[in-house]
């Protein structure tokens, strides 16, 4: 069956592609001084690099995710996220698109090319930009009680933004703390960026099921250490934009502590499979 390869860029961005050799799915996929990082579970034919190429005659830095020989399972989910696209690295392209549309602020694709033979994926990659910033894991992590005005603040941005995306349909399956990107230079309003977008969906049903994952994801994330259950409250209000927790708030708090403690022990357990060595946390 014939090979059918598809590449795009965003406008304005074919000239320093070009310049840097990175005008091709090809090139995409022959980056030998890309940095390779590694993320514990991720599977052989998954590849996430940092590279730096040249813009203006100034170095930038960008990242690649590239997808070689996917397995059946993962081509299933391309037909399952609803996105339109036919790769893996295509969903992420069309979702940033989308997002960025409907003015949900997300990393910022560059170039995506992909390789079919008739339905399936043989290969895909895709670019984007640096998101400028550090991760909320990050910052979490660091904070003491001497941050309280830092968490005070971030609490009503990081809301908005979370209402935002599921006010426009949209579920990130994916809402960790380690996946949205604060950047203290920019406006408040444009200080938080969603990254990570593999997994996103914008479901016709079930929709409450899978907002209440997203809660979740972030409420487990959110160390304990530093971020009271007051803190989880106001921030529950500012997503519901209520004054205080009404009763079906009440009851959206018991459905998001429960699927809380799935989430714990699903990681429990995953992580024991990785410490007994399996490979696949």
């Amino acid at each position: 069956m014939k090979l059918l390869t598809h590449f795009s860029v965003v406008p304005g961005a074919e000239g320093f592609l070009r310049e840097n050799g990175m005008d091709s799915l090809d090139a995409l996929f022959n980056t030998p001084n890309a940095e390779k990082l590694s993320k514990p579970g991720l599977s052989a034919w998954r590849e996430r690099l940092r590279l730096d190429l040249m813009v203006g005659g100034v170095p930038r830095p960008f990242y690649l995710k590239r997808f070689l020989g996917p397995p059946l399972s993962a081509r299933r989910e391309v037909r399952r996220s609803g996105s339109g696209a036919h790769s893996l690295a295509g969903v992420e392209w069309e979702w940033m698109h989308h997002l960025a549309a409907d003015g949900i602020p997300c990393v910022k694709p560059v170039a995506f090319g992909e390789e079919l033979r008739g339905r399936r994926e043989v290969r895909s990659a895709i670019l984007t930009e640096c998101v400028s910033g550090e991760s909320l894991e990050r910052l979490a992590a660091q904070w003491s009680v001497r941050d309280r005005p830092t968490i005070r603040r971030m609490i009503p941005l990081l809301a908005a933004l979370v209402a935002r995306l599921h006010g426009r349909g949209y579920i990130h399956r994916d809402l960790y703390l380690s996946h949205v990107f604060y950047d203290s230079t920019s406006p408040p309003e444009a200080s938080l960026h969603m990254i990570d977008l593999q997994r996103v969906a914008r479901p016709r049903w079930r929709r409450r099921r899978w907002m209440v994952k997203d809660l979740a994801a972030l409420n487990y994330s959110a160390p304990c250490s530093v971020i009271s259950t007051a803190d989880r409250v106001r921030w529950l209000t500012h997503y519901l934009d209520l004054s205080k927790l009404n009763a079906p708030a009440r009851r959206l708090v018991r459905l998001i502590v429960g699927k809380t403690r799935r989430i714990a022990e699903h990681d429990r357990r995953r992580m024991a499979r990785w410490r007994k060595g399996s490979g696949h946390p």
